[in-house]
């Protein structure tokens, strides 16, 4: 059985007290300590939620500006494309004009020529005509009425 003796109640004594001494002196200040540990977790833990909520604002807020700024780079490039479209359309349709501006200066230069080569050449058909017609009647003609009748007959020979 248990004795009670002297040292047991000694013990007892000191235990108590000693409860008593870390209840008011160590007890308090350790429940405060982890009480204020515990406030400045839970601030923390609020503070990060915040600065995630933030976080999460300026997130989706950039997003929201590169998505704009594809776009307005989207529809810069196709001005951009649409603006060299239109300078090329008025190149081709100059270029055309050009060609086709040179294509009817050229005819009209081989028309020139052309008619004045065959202006020479019946020029020189008529002299030839008056030579020959002249060996052959052995008789020099060379009037102004020699040489319209030559014409005529070399144009109607042209022309056939």
């Amino acid at each position: 059985m248990v004795n009670i003796n002297a040292t047991l109640i000694a013990q007892i004594l000191n235990f108590l007290f000693l409860v008593f001494i870390l209840a008011k002196f160590a007890y308090k200040p350790l429940l405060k300590m982890m009480e204020d540990r515990k406030n400045k977790i839970a601030g923390d833990l609020e503070n990060a939620e915040k600065a995630k909520a933030d976080a999460e604002g300026i997130k989706a807020e950039y997003a929201a500006k590169l998505a704009a700024a594809r776009q307005e780079a989207q529809e810069i490039v196709e001005n951009a494309r649409k603006t060299a479209q239109v300078a090329h359309d008025k190149i081709m349709a100059e270029t055309k004009a050009e060609q086709e501006q040179a294509i009817a200066s050229a005819k009209d230069a081989i028309a020139r020529e052309k008619q004045q080569a065959l202006g020479e050449i019946r020029g020189q058909v008529i002299n030839l005509s008056l030579i020959a017609a002249s060996k052959i009647v052995e008789q020099k003609l060379g009037s102004e009425e020699d040489k319209k009748l030559a014409g005529d007959i070399v144009d109607a020979v042209l022309k056939q």
